[in-house]
């Protein structure tokens, strides 16, 4: 799922009918499912897409070192690495490598919607408490308290 789609999905959840308090709060086990169910799809996700980036990682740490073998290396579609490097030099060229800052890319995005759904689902925990605090406002408001 897309930020823009788990952004207009929270749009449409987070909206409270204060007026009908029981119903929402009745809401609120259906809705820590959903987006709970929700963050184990986009953490599952997430594992798999950082699998994928640690070993692109490695193996450009071994054609950059010139460690890998030519099978490997034409199927990946590289070109022979002629450069002498050594291993302090290494960590530049992979942050300048643009089919691995790509992934590391992909894999921050998927990082940002964990923690989006996050507090997602925090604020369905605190949502009781907001209601009630809504109650208690209106029976202050009324003179009832």
């Amino acid at each position: 799922m897309t930020l823009d789609k788990l952004h207009a999905e929270w749009a449409v959840d987070s909206d409270l009918d204060l007026s009908q308090p029981d119903k929402e709060l009745r809401k609120i086990p259906t809705l820590h499912s959903k987006w709970w169910n929700i963050y184990t799809n986009e953490k599952q996700r997430y594992l798999m897409i950082k699998q994928d980036y640690d070993v692109l990682r490695l193996a450009k740490f071994d054609w950059l070192l010139g460690r890998m073998d030519e099978a490997e290396r034409e199927r990946r579609g590289w070109p022979i690495q002629h450069l002498r490097l050594v291993r302090t030099e290494i960590d530049a060229y992979l942050v300048g490598d643009a089919e691995l800052a790509a992934a590391k890319t992909k894999l921050e995005m998927q990082n940002t919607k964990l923690d989006f759904i996050e507090d997602i689902i925090k604020t369905i925990g605190n949502r009781g408490f907001s209601i009630k605090t809504y109650v208690e406002y209106l029976k202050f408001s009324q003179g009832s308290m």
